[in-house]
């Protein structure tokens, strides 16, 4: 019926739970995909908080605009034109990879998955996959858990195994919060605390273990300037227009006299043909 049951795994209770869903009658089916969890009825579908079953503005929304490719109909990305489309060769402005193989880039006030392409490589608007976020994102990272999202010289925080949920008290300052006044990129590395700034063709190093955080001395890049910067088990990564350059690791990107060759964004991460 309309009834909502949620399990405690550890406790081993049923607990009933109360929604206000906007329409009459069950969900005839309900999923998690891609982070997010949905609830199907007919054509329509909505996007719901599983703690609270709070719903994001604007639903509900057509299936055929989203989970299915109908003639004559699209997922929205026509309104965003080639921000939208990961094909385009339009520069990202932000990246982050977390530790459970997750990877986000960001563009136009957009989110991407890039490790979904059986997915779709659906692209969101940013304050639907990061609740409360407006705008453009400067440089992103992952630690802990927690994507930081880093927009001017602030920072936000969301809890990334928590449906994207925003942390309380946030956002703050970027130098209050990592001891730097300004980031075009930033990365972490599978299981460290070290993170890594990247201003103009400087990078700073930063432990996110201690408190005040303060930035290390500032090492030269072989390259100008950077879009956006990610680290993965595969080595660091430097994202330019619509190029990226990839380094075995940390001391070898340092150690480069060169930047290292450049390689197609598109096809790399979204297996756009060449």
């Amino acid at each position: 019926g309309d009834a909502v049951f949620s399990f405690d795994r550890a406790l081993r209770v049923t607990k009933p739970r109360a929604w206000p869903w906007p329409w009459d009658g069950p969900c005839s089916a309900a999923l998690r995909w891609l982070g997010r969890f949905f609830c199907l009825r007919g054509s329509r579908f909505l996007r719901f908080q599983p703690r609270s079953g709070e719903l994001p503005p604007g639903y509900p929304r057509d299936l055929r605009d989203y989970f299915i490719p109908c003639p004559g109909r699209g997922h929205g990305n026509s309104s965003w034109g080639n921000t939208g489309d990961p094909c385009s060769e339009t520069p990202f402005q932000a990246l982050l990879a977390d530790d459970s193989g997750r990877a986000y880039a960001f563009r136009g006030g957009l989110s991407f998955r890039l490790d979904s392409h059986r997915d779709g490589h659906h692209a969101w608007p940013v304050g639907q996959a990061w609740p409360g976020l407006e705008g453009e994102v400067d440089a992103a990272f992952a630690w802990d858990g927690r994507a930081h999202l880093i927009q001017g010289s602030q920072v936000s925080i969301f809890l990334l195994d928590r449906g994207h949920s925003p942390v309380r008290g946030y956002p703050r300052g970027l130098q209050e919060e990592l001891g730097v006044p300004s980031a075009d990129a930033a990365f972490t590395c599978p299981g460290s605390a070290l993170l890594y700034v990247i201003s103009g063709n400087l990078l700073r190093s930063v432990d996110l273990t201690q408190t005040p955080r303060r930035a290390g001395d500032a090492v030269p890049l072989p390259h100008e300037q950077v879009d956006g910067a990610m680290c993965t088990p595969d080595g660091i990564f430097l994202f330019r227009g619509p190029s990226y350059h990839q380094y075995p690791s940390v001391a070898q990107l340092l150690g480069a006299q060169q930047p290292a060759p450049p390689q197609r964004i598109a096809t790399r991460f979204f297996q756009c043909p060449q």
